[in-house]
């Protein structure tokens, strides 16, 4: 898994923190996803979900809202209309610098907000399913936790309240945007496969959420129960598992932007990593490997180099030599340990463990001077030719694999 931060204008022109998490090879989908009520896109449901979805074949961006986390603007000045503009905002950055958003994800307030911003005309194309988590049917439920504060605000525009440990200002505005949704407007516009996924014991947002949301939502529709979960997420594994119930679920309703072709022990392929200087995702025989040169050579260090893969496989090769040749001796572990002494040549220390004769030694250190690997590199120099290709090309390589891939 890789990740990446990045910013986002938002609908007001702030730039909004966000980080995106990409699976190791590469995407299948990009999504989004919204956090809770004044948290960040490092809070449980948001990190957590997103890391996980990666093991899916999904990439995906989570943000700060303006005024929240490391992002910019004051969140006195934010209003749950905005935050649905934002969402849109993002889909549409998503879009013009990496791939058009499919999932659209939510947890709490973030989901409200996944929800309505879904029925926008601009996400229409986009968007090709919706999930929530733990989120509220009425936008307004969202500050019910702080009935004493309203008033206040009222009287006097605003009120400071401690969220998280932090003082955040929630303005008369804010309150009264939250007044002025209806879900009962916008839900039964929502035509997208829908994926309810809520706690049956989270106390902050009672389950009958998601049942109201059901209710007034169009098939297809679902609602999964996330047992033991609390609303935040925070019990070790309902993140992850949350997660692998998107996951699951969204498979039926994405198109997948890239099915690899199989590959074999007798080729490698490699893609360039977008959003990476340097980095490639390599396949061989159905494997995928991170690379990335070191930050000394002008890369970010995200994965192994390329002389580390080749270490690697000198290393490897020579220890299965050894452990193929001492079949009938006592042999307990091998380890092979390849440096690289910087000017071109490389030392390798093989260390044998067991009962082993002078003889038996000699014999095991000449299988694995004398590994595959080895053998490839002493035959000599790589025919190599070059061919030009249009990126319509690679597309319709794309679309013959995932033809061969399912069998059409």
């Amino acid at each position: 898994m890789l990740s990446m931060n990045v910013k986002v204008p938002s609908s007001k022109g702030h730039m909004m923190a966000g980080t995106i998490d990409r699976p190791d090879g590469p995407a299948q989908a990009y999504a989004i996803f919204a956090h809770c009520f004044a948290g960040s896109r490092h809070t449980p449901g948001a990190s957590r979900i997103s890391k996980q979805l990666t093991e899916h074949g999904i990439a995906t961006l989570r943000f700060d809202f303006p005024g929240l986390g490391q992002s910019e603007g004051e969140f006195r000045n934010t209003s749950f209309s905005e935050n649905v503009d934002d969402i849109v905002a993002a889909a549409q950055w998503l879009e013009e610098n990496y791939k058009a958003p499919q999932l659209l994800m939510g947890h709490s307030l973030g989901g409200a907000a996944a929800l309505k911003a879904a029925t926008r005309p601009e996400l229409k194309k986009m968007i090709k399913a919706v999930a929530t988590v733990g989120a509220p049917f009425d936008p307004a439920h969202s500050v019910l936790h702080y009935a004493h504060a309203i008033g206040e605000a009222d009287a006097n525009g605003s009120v400071g309240v401690v969220l998280g440990g932090r003082e955040l200002t929630i303005s008369r505005e804010f309150l009264e945007d939250l007044a002025n949704t209806n879900p009962e407007e916008y839900l039964p516009k929502l035509r997208k496969p829908l994926l309810l996924v809520h706690s049956p014991i989270d106390v902050t947002v009672g389950i009958d959420n998601a049942q109201n949301i059901y209710s007034l939502a169009r098939y297809p529709k679902s609602l999964m129960s996330l047992d033991k979960a609390d609303h935040l997420l925070t019990r070790q594994g309902t993140a992850q598992r949350a997660a692998d119930i998107i996951g699951s679920w969204a498979v039926q309703y994405i198109q997948p932007l890239f099915v690899p072709a199989k590959t074999t022990d007798t080729n490698a392929v490699s893609y360039s990593a977008r959003g990476t200087k340097y980095g490639d995702v390599v396949r061989t025989s159905d494997v995928a490997i991170t690379t990335d040169r070191s930050k000394n050579t002008g890369g970010k260090g995200q994965g192994v180099t390329s002389t580390g893969l080749y270490m690697s496989a000198l290393a490897v090769s020579c220890s299965q030599a050894v452990r193929e040749a001492a079949k009938r001796m006592s042999l307990d572990d091998v380890r092979v340990e390849v440096n690289h002494n910087g000017d071109g040549t490389f030392t390798r220390l093989i260390t044998l463990y067991g009962d082993l004769s002078d003889a038996e030694v000699e014999t095991l250190r000449a299988a694995g001077a004398a590994s595959t690997v080895d053998g490839y590199v002493k035959k000599g120099e790589i025919e190599t030719t070059v061919e030009t290709a249009s990126l319509e090309r690679r597309r319709r390589q794309n679309k013959l694999h995932r033809a061969e891939r399912l069998g059409k």
